[in-house]
């Protein structure tokens, strides 16, 4: 985690006038201030998939095939990486060209097979997703998709949180799953973001009105960073 003795990221994003995307790709770009990035994986993420290995295992039926997920705004890629451990094949995406090279460093020292993960560049809410390989296929649907400090980036004051539901239905294939960190769930509502303060009721009302229904509710053995003591997991099943 970098620290700053300037403006804080509320203070830049207020700046902005709405042009978030813009701050993101500058923060990535000079990468001396990513208050986001804790060097791994979340704890609550890996007791998950530990603990909880038929969310991403291959159902009896397609025994051999290898499920695909999702992590969006991936940063440095730890947990495309994680996922890629379990076998899956694993796509990390991020606005910034800059992030994405330091995902892609980050992978190369991680002791996995290139073949099992691929960082994309683009805009969540587009299919304009580029990889590295121009001849890269690049799948439309997921088995799982993952999102932990995605959600809480989006200015809920833009519309971009029903927008981030509408964009997981169509990313979450038919019967696939979505997992959320469910985070800031301490934060006063009245505080600006990022991150913005969330609620379990937002997701659920999110997600329940675009065709998930929440199968696991888990409190987490473990945490990282600000979010102890309050983070929540939420499992949905696309129906």
């Amino acid at each position: 985690m970098s620290e700053q003795s300037g403006p804080t990221l509320q203070d830049q994003f207020a700046a902005t006038n709405g042009d978030h995307k813009s701050l993101w790709e500058a923060l990535w770009d000079d990468g001396t201030y990513l208050p986001w990035d804790r060097g791994q994986s979340s704890p609550s993420l890996v007791d998950l998939l530990n603990d909880h290995p038929s969310l991403i295992t291959p159902s009896s039926s397609s025994p051999s095939q290898q499920l695909t997920s999702l992590v969006p705004g991936c940063g440095r890629g730890y947990d495309v990486l994680l996922f890629a451990s379990h076998g899956l094949k694993s796509y990390g995406l991020e606005i910034s060209s800059s992030a994405v090279t330091a995902a892609r460093q980050n992978a190369k020292t991680s002791g996995l097979k290139p073949e099992l993960y691929n960082f994309l560049t683009g805009d969540f809410f587009t299919d304009n997703w580029e990889a590295e390989e121009s001849n890269t296929e690049i799948p439309r649907e997921f088995d799982v998709v993952y999102d932990y400090t995605f959600l809480c980036a989006l200015d809920p004051s833009q519309g971009l949180r029903e927008k981030w539901a509408d964009r997981m239905a169509g990313l979450v294939r038919k019967g696939g799953v979505l997992i959320c960190l469910e985070f800031p769930l301490y934060k006063d509502l009245e505080l600006p973001g990022p991150p913005w303060p969330l609620r379990e009721g937002v997701y659920r009302g999110l997600l329940e009105n675009v065709g998930f229904v929440r199968e696991m509710y888990v409190t987490p053995k473990r945490y990282l960073g600000s979010g102890e003591g309050s983070d929540m997991v939420s499992v949905w099943r696309r129906q």
